[in-house]
């Protein structure tokens, strides 16, 4: 194989005229080089006296020649050159040594000798596109003379150490001008020169007795891959830095990926540094795959050293929402758990395809931050925390670095993920709730998603997490569990936000597409109307109606046929609403109150909408009835703030404390709050309207309790007549026993019905058949005038003897029940025949009332 190539050319001639000219004849001195490129404007070289002689027109101008040469190293150029002038700035020469453009007008890589100019030197230049750098500066004025007339010689070590000589004789005395070394260009493949000119010195250059030696640099360094391009899922194009020897290149046992094997095909391209490899196992889409690359050499013989070169097929597919969700969240790092003190976010990829995150953006609705490129793949959970903070979680994982990560409210906030295009891909409105742990709510702990096949649980399908450093950043989450959207939504309520619009609020996020095709059918009817969503919970509809609702008029609207993010259906579901009015004094009262809880409850307090209005409670508070109201809390905007007419509504700390130790309490008309302090033995409550004008108030106290009461821990006070004074005592007692000793949420045990009979003892059914199914137990029901009386119920048998007992002393309300089902006190049957109910019951004012019903019991 041929490896070097000396160049040996003697040139005596060369003639720039860019296609307008060409040689007139040779040159005694040597043979003149073939194929020269010319440049110029009218200008041309002429021979005179075997001479290279410039001739151009009487103007400023620059013609410019050129011819292959390929001489670098260990390279000499010498020439002879004559001005008729003194060199100027306007009138100098160039002489390329190097070059890889023909154009040495154009921007190119290379070096000249710059004859003359403003200090009358000669220097060495590098060029590199069109910046000149000057590397030997020559000795000022050597050529100031007014006919220059000299030869210059420059030579190139193997090394790149560069060598400038100037005869001004010329008699082969030759002086330095410097040495420099210079190996920024290695290559060369052409040399020329080139003439700058007034109008004066057009026709006063002149060239002879080039003489230029040397050989292209040896190749001694191996080939490298420049560039790796996938165009397909099968094919990948290597680009190299070189021509490649065809052997190594194509050799398919040269290259392979693990899993997908050796190429089927190796080919070479015309370029010969292009290798297009075809594999016969497809790639996966977002999988990066590692190439092995080995044995390849150039022309020269070099070998490349053993390389592995990353491949990455990706093909964008359109982005669903839920494709990508949050799975663990970290507002509040202090104190520190195990995690590191920064906050995050998780996100995961649940689907099935991979994903390109740039462009996307984190944000929470006040700071937004850009993700970095970065390829999801199907399964990957990535941590996304601030650039100043990735190092802390070098070992947890896979992490993206934010520079505008948005900061996390530790009581709640909301987190949206946005794709490139700027649709919504997930969204999460968390609270302290989430946490379902009040110590883990101080902070160190993160919240983590249950079921990321739920992602429309929200606040259900969360909680915090157990793992004892205080989360799972980058790994599957510790409460892991499946948990499932079986649930169709719930409507929860309706409420007017003016007399042309309406908020629907539902217990779930919706499927927006059902929305749009859902029933929303009113009674009395509704003209039309436009369905928007107001924010991104997805879990409220907008109503903006073409007419005004009407003031004291009750509506229904039945929804029907909407569907939940998870798909479950809700076929129908109504409610009633009415267009709020202002309150007055005594349409909002205190109507039931539990100060002395049980131990582990709370107290409560339940309000009850004695006028015909709709009621806004936005912006009311709830406070100490005294003249000062040290105390006010503001009551929770839940359900929209509204209440209906004559609907109860309970305000406590834990609604769930209440519905435990009162199982008959109405959990619908529960909210949660905080309530000023209410003292054991007396205190006081007051509901305030948005304007701070106190619209009922109640101070109570401990002795207004039953006497027949032994404890009243636990015990609540009920209003009895929602028609009498709030403050008067004789309109409190206690709860009756036979609902738990509270009613919050629902009619009370004690109230009295203005138009109530007076006080009666009904057997329903009289003749009933035990185990029957249908009567399988017997009714024992009273109605009475009067409130928080004692009675006492028994079963008697023919002989008088009590067969089983069902009340001792126990507090009645105004009206109710007991349950006899044919049993005895000592759990066994009772024989089937006649039996006497005896009902007796105990005013506080010493009155004895007694009731003897009859009862027949048979057995099936």
């Amino acid at each position: 194989m041929l490896r070097k190539r000396i160049i040996q050319v003697l040139l005596v001639f060369l003639m720039p005229v860019w296609c307008l000219g060409q040689l007139t004849e040779d040159f005694s001195d040597g043979d003149f080089v073939s194929n020269p490129t010319w440049t110029g404007d009218q200008a041309k070289f002429i021979v005179s006296s075997s001479r290279l002689k410039l001739q151009a027109p009487a103007a400023s101008g620059s013609a410019f020649l050129s011819t292959t040469s390929q001489a670098v190293h260990n390279a000499s150029w010498e020439f002879y050159f004559q001005f008729d002038f003194n060199p100027s700035s306007s009138n100098y020469a160039k002489v390329y040594l190097i070059a890889d453009q023909a154009n040495l007008q154009a921007p190119l890589n290379g070096y000249f000798v710059r004859l003359g100019h403003t200090s009358r030197e000669v220097s060495l230049f590098r060029q590199t596109g069109t910046t000149e750098t000057e590397i030997i500066d020559g000795l000022d004025d050597r050529l100031n003379q007014s006919v220059v007339k000299a030869k210059i010689r420059i030579t190139r070590s193997a090394a790149g150490t560069w060598e400038l000589f100037t005869d001004l004789g010329p008699a082969g005395a030759f002086s330095l001008e410097g040495t420099v070394t210079d190996v920024a260009h290695t290559t060369s493949s052409f040399l020329g020169l080139g003439c700058i000119y007034t109008s004066t010195r057009s026709d006063k250059f002149w060239f002879d007795d080039f003489i230029v030696s040397g050989s292209v640099v040896p190749d001694t360094t191996p080939p490298q891959l420049q560039l790796l391009t996938v165009l397909d899922q099968r094919h990948v194009v290597l680009l190299f830095s070189e021509a490649l020897d065809v052997a190594t290149a194509s050799s398919v046992e040269n290259f392979r990926i693990a899993i997908l094997g050796i190429p089927a095909v190796a080919n070479l391209r015309t370029d010969l540094r292009s290798i297009e490899l075809t594999f016969d196992t497809p790639m996966i889409n977002g999988v990066t795959y590692q190439l092995q690359i080995d044995h390849i050499e150039d022309l020269a013989g070099n070998r490349m050293p053993a390389t592995v070169a990353n491949v990455l097929f990706f093909q964008a597919v359109p982005t669903k929402e839920k494709d990508v969700i949050f799975s663990e969240l970290f507002p509040d790092p202090t104190p520190q758990i195990g995690l590191p003190s920064a906050e995050f976010v998780e996100i995961y990829n649940r689907s099935p395809e991979p994903f390109d995150l740039q462009g996307w953006t984190l944000s929470d609705g006040s700071s937004t931050g850009i993700l970095p490129v970065q390829i999801i793949l199907p399964g990957e959970y990535w941590i996304i925390t601030s650039s100043s903070s990735t190092s802390l979680f070098a070992n947890k994982g896979r992490i993206l670095g934010l520079t505008n990560f948005p900061s996390l409210n530790n009581g709640g906030d909301v987190v949206i993920l946005k794709d490139g295009d700027g649709k919504t891909i997930d969204s999460v409105n968390y609270t302290l709730e989430w946490y379902r742990d009040e110590d883990k709510t101080d902070g160190g702990w993160t919240l983590e998603l249950i079921d990321p096949n739920n992602p429309c649980g929200e606040q259900d399908n969360w909680a915090a997490s157990v793992d004892k450093s205080g989360g799972s950043p980058g790994l599957v989450n510790s409460i892991l569990a499946n948990k499932p959207d079986l649930t169709a939504p719930t409507l929860l309520y309706v409420v007017p936000e003016g007399p042309r619009r309406l908020v629907i609020a539902f217990s779930e996020k919706l499927d927006p597409s059902s929305v749009l095709a859902a029933g929303f059918v009113f009674d009395p009817p509704v003209a039309e109307f436009l369905i928007s969503f107001p924010d991104l919970s997805l879990r409220t509809i907008r109503l903006d109606l073409e007419q005004s609702l009407r003031f004291q008029q009750a509506y229904q609207l039945e929804v029907r046929d909407i569907q939940d993010c998870s798909g479950n259906w809700l076929e129908s579901a109504s409610l009633y609403f009415g267009l709020p009015e202002a309150a007055d004094s005594l349409d909002i009262v205190v109507n039931e109150i539990l100060f002395n809880p049980r131990s582990g409850g709370v107290d409560f307090v339940e309000f009850y909408n004695a006028s015909e209005k709709f009621i806004s409670l936005k912006g009311w508070k709830v406070s100490n009835a005294t003249n000062q109201i040290p105390v006010a809390v503001e009551l929770p905007n839940t359900q929209g703030g509204m209440i209906n007419p004559h609907q109860y509504f309970v305000l406590c700390t834990d609604p769930q404390i209440i519905n435990l130790q009162y199982p008959q309490s109405e959990m619908k008309n529960f909210r949660k709050g905080t309530l000023p302090g209410l003292p054991d033995d007396e205190g006081s409550i007051a509901i305030m309207n948005e304007a701070g004008q106190i619209v009922d108030q109640l101070i109570y106290s401990r002795d207004w309790h039953s006497e027949f009461l032994k404890i009243d821990e636990g015990v609540s006070l009920e209003r009895i007549s929602i028609g009498e004074a709030t403050q008067a005592r004789s309109n409190w007692i206690s709860a009756s026993s036979g609902v738990g000793y509270a009613s919050p949420g629902f009619v009370n045990s004690q109230r009295r019905l203005e138009k109530q009979q007076v006080g009666e003892v009904m057997i329903i059914p009289e003749i009933f058949v035990a185990g029957n199914g249908a009567h399988e137990f017997v009714q024992i029901q009273y109605r009475f005038d009067h409130s928080g009386q004692v009675a006492n119920v028994m079963v008697l048998n023919h002989a008088g003897k009590t067969v089983r007992t069902l009340s001792s002393n126990e507090i009645l309300g105004t009206a109710g029940f007991f349950r006899w089902d044919g049993d005895q006190d000592d759990g066994g049957k009772a024989p089937a025949g006649y039996y006497l109910v005896w009902f007796e019951t105990f005013r506080a004012d010493g009155v004895t009332t007694t009731f003897r019903e009859r009862v027949i019991l048979a057995w099936r």
